[in-house]
């Protein structure tokens, strides 16, 4: 099948592309991404890089063979000029010098050919890709996972008070803090992933063969970095965050179109909680149990020589997905915890495994929020009974 009509290959297209225009004035770092990309996807990158230059169509294995001979012709080149060489320069000169059945009229046109292809599927402004085009990847990328029975994962970021931004300081301020956020994630993300403008303030990170826990992981570190954004205009700071949720398919839906709904959802959860976090969906994350009454819980730091921590006062939330409760220190974002919950509904108490997702400053004690990694069905049904034990007392939902 030729690649260009290969549709299941659209996402590893995109992310090429993506890569290519973000290391334009790199391309030794383009490389090791490619051979980073190759690592995880296999020969199959190559015919569609050497797509992306020629329009010229190979086979795997054959597409590898000449990918690596372009790559050396171009050491070869700039050590005899003792100058860099650029990839295109390379790829024309290895086209006519040394394999010219190659020929093909379409690379010297690579610039221009790219750039109309890649522009009428990005977003002017911050230069991710447009919603169309998302949509279209969003397809691609779940007929891949179907055939293969391999899954992916979308992280939904939402700026926060965006609005405030622009009425305060203008939307120029506004226009730099997308583009200053759209290329922190472009350095941020892996070489597989493809970041799309999906509306407004809205950002959709496509993490190709990507479990939920492993995109919360660099959902994650991009929502810290953005935090800590050194971001000024005319003078004054801004203050920058982001709230973001994660869906995963097809643990979450296997249905396309409905994986956006499911992190829209989280998104809002996220927010819901306070902002500047992440949230992980599940059918049951729509309920938290707000844990009032409940006792004192124990925090333990797995994987570190520490004692068990004392009673760290009252929960404030309790759901199917996780925990946020008060801490007298604060707990380093992405370690691993163990939370003893006493509930009515038990003689011990629920012992979970969780990830700490953030953790912030409130008076003299930290609020700390953790997602759960391992959930029996057991820990969720006496939680639903504990729950409803409360609920004529002043417990409540939403």
């Amino acid at each position: 099948m030729d690649v260009l009509q290969d549709h299941s290959r659209e996402p590893l297209r995109a992310s090429l592309i993506q890569q290519l225009s973000a290391y334009s004035e790199n391309e030794d770092e383009f490389l090791r991404h490619v051979d980073t990309l190759a690592g995880i996807q296999g020969e199959k990158v190559y015919p569609v890089l050497l797509n992306i230059f020629s329009q010229l169509d190979f086979k795997d294995d054959e597409a590898r063979s000449i990918w690596q001979d372009m790559v050396r012709h171009r050491q070869e080149m700039m050590e005899s000029m003792a100058r860099s060489v650029n990839l295109t320069t390379a790829i024309c000169d290895y086209m006519l010098t040394v394999r010219r059945e190659l020929i093909h009229p379409k690379v010297v046109e690579l610039n221009l050919f790219e750039e109309t292809s890649h522009y009428s599927k990005c977003d002017s402004l911050t230069g991710l890709y447009n919603r169309s085009y998302f949509e279209e990847a969003l397809k691609s990328e779940a007929s891949r996972c179907k055939r293969y029975q391999t899954e992916f994962s979308l992280v939904f970021f939402d700026l926060d008070h965006f609005k405030r931004i622009n009425d305060t300081l203008g939307h120029q301020a506004g226009d730099k803090v997308l583009k200053s956020v759209a290329k922190l994630i472009q350095t941020e993300k892996r070489v597989e992933d493809i970041a799309f403008r999906f509306g407004g303030e809205e950002i959709i990170l496509m993490l190709p063969e990507t479990q939920k826990y492993n995109a919360l992981i660099l959902a994650e570190r991009i929502r810290h970095k953005i935090e800590y954004m050194n971001l000024n205009f005319e003078g004054e700071r801004i203050e920058v965050t982001v709230t973001g949720g994660i869906a995963t398919f097809p643990l979450d839906t296997d249905v396309a179109t409905e994986l956006v709904e499911c992190a829209d959802r989280a998104l809002y959860r996220a927010k819901h909680q306070g902002r500047n976090q992440i949230a992980l969906f599940s059918e049951d994350k729509r309920h938290n149990y707000r844990m009032g009454l409940i006792g004192p819980i124990k925090v333990q730091e797995l994987g570190m020589k520490t004692s068990q921590l004392p009673s760290l006062g009252r929960i404030k939330d309790l759901s199917l997905s996780g925990v946020l409760f008060e801490s007298p220190k604060p707990l380093e974002s992405g370690s691993r915890i163990q939370v003893e919950v006493p509930l009515s509904s038990r003689d011990k108490p629920l012992v979970l495994v969780g990830r700490v997702t953030r953790s912030q400053p409130t008076g003299s004690s930290y609020d700390v929020g953790a997602t759960f990694l391992h959930f029996g069905e057991q820990d969720r049904m006496d939680i639903r009974k504990h729950f409803s034990s409360l609920l004529h007392a002043s417990s409540s939902t939403y």
